[in-house]
């Protein structure tokens, strides 16, 4: 039997969090040839501005982020 969720029950994932995983997932869809480089490069850095990242965090660490992630995918 399913438990109808409250919202109670949800935990907020912290942005970062959650970008640092797209990022791990665009890295991995780059080394399967999915998207070239800057397709999935510029995809992330958009949407970090538009998501408040870049103010939140500073573009120093969002392109930390994206090398982090992309060097663990591609080594």
């Amino acid at each position: 039997m399913n438990a109808p969720l409250r919202t109670s029950d949800v935990v907020p994932v912290p942005a970062i969090d959650v970008f640092r995983l797209r990022a791990w997932a665009r890295a991995y869809l780059f080394a399967a040839s999915e998207f070239d480089l800057h397709e999935a490069v510029d995809k992330l850095q958009a949407d970090a501005e538009r998501d408040g990242l870049v103010a939140q965090i500073g573009q120093d660490k969002v392109q930390q982020i994206i090398a982090e992630e992309f060097h663990k995918v591609c080594r």
